[in-house]
């Protein structure tokens, strides 16, 4: 709708802004140099040093195989830590369970945006958001915080060096101690989700994905957000979301970075900008080897233990009530449904011609559960992971392996078939959910090609997607595969980010263990082509299960309809049957 703003609502808007004296306007801020430095005594209490050393000697786990130690912190917080010389910086994520799936039918997306109305407030206790900028600038990190389906999470960036873990912890205390909850804050992150709703709609692969999610699922949580349901949202709905969600006991913590110095000594022995260089008689010697003293290593992890005990071991426990986020999204029953509900079709008017279309169906969450009716199915087809001869059948890296691996088969399948044999799509993936948690899950496959070639490129990846039961996935195809997850992992491990997700959920309450971290490589060594097959049969690939959103751009009038709508003719001159590739 357009807008009806007139000159003299500027005006009275303008001149309702509060008056600032010379003296306020001039004010600089002052930069405290520690958040917690007049509170640390009555956090931690007397005799602080014994009682941190009984706490470590009694909660502490460290696997010699991987070097991640594992912790539980006096409020039931847990933490997992590995040591790694990856990157000059450290990285540290906090989750606790709920997400997008805590929020209610009547409150939909109130934890997206009271998450991020904490983050649009940006200041903590009495520190104003001009004060926690400087000192995150000052203290050379950053913190964001987000939320998915299954968790809320607060990732941090930090210096290894000086006080930068210390000052990243004291913010995070009060983070989850002493919010702001402002009332602009809530305005400002309630609009920028609702200028993000309007974009949605207005974007051709967003749109398309989202009505693909709408006609899988009568659920909310899965979908983008809806003007309507962001204007049922108030900022006292939003905080008791969050506040149900953001508990201390629930956290879990887990750590990346330098912990040891390795990286502090081996700076230490490189020469300085003025040197005339070393004699080269050893050069072809191997790689200098910088071992750091044990009684030297030893303490640094103490520190860093001490550090975790007194600024998130101190967060009291909260009395309030933990939201309900054990609510797993179901996904449609497509035998049910008529034909044209499971199919979805639109145009969006652009001086571009394009189209997009995206296919779905039920799967599998990581550990190998879908929700009742995925159960259901399997239970219909006598399904079960107890494949055959297979030796790995009972790792609890097992069903994800397999599932990765029948990813990748499934992708190199459309990318040959679709495009380069038959040259329908200028581009198309496969992609599956993969939960943690929630026993639910889909997977999508999307094509993108040109408007007069659309409906034919669903035809054949839906032939793909159904073809892996008749055609058998073979040996060579699991090598492929292993050969790109195995190489993805080696240059995965290079970054702090993967060792995060690595850590996540480590003491979390599924099958995950450490041996999930340890025999990566050796479950995708001993994988069978028969294991990968069988994985496959969890897919809801029936003709009745599938689900397709389909959506065009170009000249006309923009329209979305239910139902398999005829084939877009193109406006323009006609497109050669033989795509050609531009580099």
């Amino acid at each position: 709708a357009p807008f009806q703003i007139t000159e003299a609502e500027i005006n009275d808007l303008l001149l309702s802004v509060p008056d600032k004296s010379k003296e306020e306007a001039l004010n600089q801020v002052d930069v405290p140099d520690s958040l917690l430095k007049l509170q640390l005594h009555k956090l931690i209490g007397d005799n602080p040093i014994d009682k941190m050393t009984a706490w470590r000697a009694c909660s502490r786990k460290v696997d010699d195989a991987t070097g991640i130690v594992q912790l539980m912190l006096p409020n039931g917080a847990k933490v997992n830590y590995a040591n790694t010389t990856n990157e000059s910086q450290g990285s540290m994520r906090f989750l606790v369970p709920g997400g997008r799936s805590a929020d209610t039918p009547d409150e939909l997306s109130a934890a997206m945006v009271g998450i991020r109305t904490i983050s649009e407030s940006g200041a903590v206790s009495t520190f104003s958001r001009e004060q926690i900028e400087l000192f995150a600038v000052s203290n050379l990190m950053s913190v964001h915080l987000d939320l998915n389906l299954e968790f809320s999470y607060i990732d941090a960036n930090f210096s290894m060096t000086d006080n930068g873990l210390v000052a990243v912890l004291e913010l995070l205390h009060l983070l989850f101690q002493e919010p702001r909850w402002e009332l602009p804050a809530f305005v400002r992150a309630q609009q920028a989700y609702k200028a993000q709703a309007y974009a949605v709609q207005k974007s051709l692969e967003q749109s398309t994905m989202d009505r693909l999610m709408r006609i899988m699922y009568d659920d909310g949580r899965v979908s983008e957000p809806r003007v309507e349901d962001l204007n049922k949202l108030t900022l006292a709905k939003v905080r008791k979301a969050v506040c149900g969600q953001l508990r201390p006991q629930d956290l879990e913590i887990n750590l990346v970075g330098d912990f040891e110095g390795k990286s502090a000594q081996k700076k230490a022995g490189v020469e300085g900008g003025l040197s005339t260089g070393k004699h080269h008689e050893d050069a072809d010697g191997e790689a200098e080897v910088f071992e750091i003293p044990a009684a030297a290593r030893e303490r640094r992890l103490r520190e860093l233990d001490e550090a975790l005990w007194k600024y998130l071991g101190s967060c009291p426990p909260t009395n309030v009530e933990q939201s309900d986020f054990n609510r797993a999204p179901q996904i449609n029953r497509g035998p049910e449904m008529p034909p044209e509900s499971r199919w979805r079709t639109a145009h969006l008017e652009d001086s571009d011609e394009r189209a997009v279309a995206n296919i779905g169906g039920g799967a599998p969450n990581r550990w190998g559960n879908g929700d009742i009716y995925h159960a259901e199915c399997m239970k219909a087809r006598n399904f079960t992971w107890d494949a055959p001869g297979s030796e790995m059948k009972d790792h609890p890296l097992y069903p994800s392996m397999c599932l990765l691996a029948m990813r990748e088969v499934v992708n190199t399948r459309l990318f040959s078939t679709v495009r380069d044999s038959l040259g329908l799509s200028y581009d198309c993936s496969f992609e599956l959910s993969m939960f943690d948690r929630l026993e639910a899950g889909w997977y999508s496959c999307t094509v993108s090609a040109h408007p007069s070639r659309i409906q034919e490129a669903v035809e054949a990846a839906k032939g793909v997607l159904q073809g892996v039961r008749k055609r058998p996935i073979s040996e060579f195809e699991l090598s492929t595969a292993r050969r790109t997850l195995m190489r993805r992992h080696e240059t995965d491990l290079q970054s702090n980010e993967y060792w995060i997700s690595l850590l996540t959920h480590l003491q979390y309450d599924n099958r995950k263990d450490i041996s999930c971290v340890r025999d990566i490589d050796m479950m995708l060594q001993r994988l069978t082509w028969r294991d990968v097959q069988n994985a496959y049969l969890t897919l809801l690939t029936d003709a009745d299960q599938l689900f397709v959103s389909v959506s065009t751009a170009g000249p006309g009038s923009s329209y979305v309809s239910g139902g398999a709508a005829p084939a877009s003719v193109s406006t323009n001159a006609p497109v050669p049957k033989q795509l050609l590739e531009v580099d």
